[in-house]
């Protein structure tokens, strides 16, 4: 008797919670049955079509009964939209900039998690230096960051891919966002470009967001960073000017955006190669032209006092120039041979009016090749 008991209580628990499931969907189907009292049902119709709306033939419901779109501003629906973003991570880190890659066949975007202190571009080589003189420390995995493809500012990032992340940082409520309804979802497409700063690390994926298959949206864009180590072959359009190159279609399109607010590009060569030998005033000739609101700054190597035959290779005039011009500090830490770290420091050499400079190991009077001198032409 008493397991009878038991067991037509349990029966009759998952019934009335079965009942409560199944409630809604009755519910719904008589509210679909039935009409309010005093709603008058708004109906929008072309007046070249006999009564079909656009939002009917598209199956795009307009959502003009939604006190959301009726009764608020675009400027306050953006302004909705710019406090979802916010994150419990924003106050920890320096931006709120999203890093794009293009991986595996698709697009990615983590969180940047740079500091304010790695604004610093000779951070690294700081820290190298206190590990050289107290002899305490790994040189070897700072030397990997100052070798960085990513730049000086955001190894940490790169680091966050290569050796696991801690996924909540990265997670936003982009996606939940863009599937409420076909009437918010450009609207929210276009507010998370215009809210963010959006980081480029690599060369592949700028230029397939940009020209390969650019986004409807990416006029959009307000901030954004470019952090370029090219191959040198990317470079030799300019020195033998010759008009077709990826870099220049990828500085057309950064053209089309409307309204940059904040552009910052950063370039190099892959290895750290002879940036004496690429003409500086070809390759940021047509960044002259770019549209920026506020803060325009391109990042580029040192300029040493290195001899070139190749002609048109004069350094930028930061006075003539319509943006910034930030110049990285030499590098004095090299991996010269496998498995060691060498510091050295640059000694200039004057004869008569021409001035060069070579590299001086700190350790012994050994010659190492110049790598700037490389010839390649």
């Amino acid at each position: 008797m008493a397991l009878a008991k038991i067991q037509s209580r349990v029966k009759s628990f998952f019934r009335s919670n079965l009942r409560k499931r199944r409630r809604p969907s009755s519910l719904s189907s008589e509210c679909e049955n039935k009409k309010p009292k005093n709603e008058s049902t708004v109906t929008v119709h072309d007046d070249d079509d006999d009564g079909d709306s656009d939002g009917d033939r598209s199956g795009f419901n307009q959502q003009l009964a939604s006190p959301f779109f009726r009764d608020l501003p675009i400027e306050i629906r953006k302004m909705i939209y710019s406090l979802v973003w916010l994150g419990r991570w924003d106050h920890k880190y320096h931006s709120r900039g999203r890093h794009l890659h293009f991986q595996n066949g698709h697009w990615t975007n983590t969180r940047c998690v740079m500091y304010k202190d790695d604004e610093n571009l000779d951070l690294i080589q700081r820290n190298m230096d206190t590990i050289h003189n107290s002899g305490k420390g790994d040189l070897m995995m700072w030397q990997k960051r100052l070798a960085s493809t990513w730049g000086s500012r955001h190894w940490r990032c790169e680091e966050r891919l290569q050796y696991g992340r801690q996924k909540s940082v990265d997670s936003t409520n982009f996606i939940a966002m863009m599937l409420v309804c076909k009437r918010m979802f450009p609207e929210v497409i276009e507010s998370i470009f215009e809210s963010h700063q959006f980081l480029f690390n690599d060369f592949f994926s700028a230029h397939r967001f940009f020209v390969y298959s650019p986004s409807p949206y990416a006029s959009h864009i307000r901030h954004l960073d470019l952090t370029l180590s090219l191959p040198f072959h990317e470079y030799a359009p300019f020195i033998v000017d010759q008009p077709k190159s990826r870099v220049r279609e990828l500085w057309k399109s950064l053209g089309d955006i409307s309204c940059l607010h904040s552009l910052r590009v950063s370039l190099d060569i892959y290895d750290r190669g002879p940036w004496r030998k690429v003409p500086e005033c070809g390759v940021t000739a047509q960044l002259r032209d770019l549209r920026v609101l506020r803060d325009f700054t391109v990042e580029l190597p040192p300029s040493l006092p290195i001899k070139t035959q190749l002609p048109n290779m004069q350094n930028i005039d930061a006075e003539d120039a319509t943006f910034e011009v930030v110049r990285r500090p030499p590098l004095r830490y090299w991996q010269f041979c496998p498995g060691e770290v060498e510091r050295f420091k640059w000694e200039t050499h004057t004869k008569g009016e021409q001035s060069h400079c070579y590299i001086n190991l700190a350790r012994e009077p050994t010659y190492i090749r110049n790598p700037y001198m490389l010839e390649f032409f």
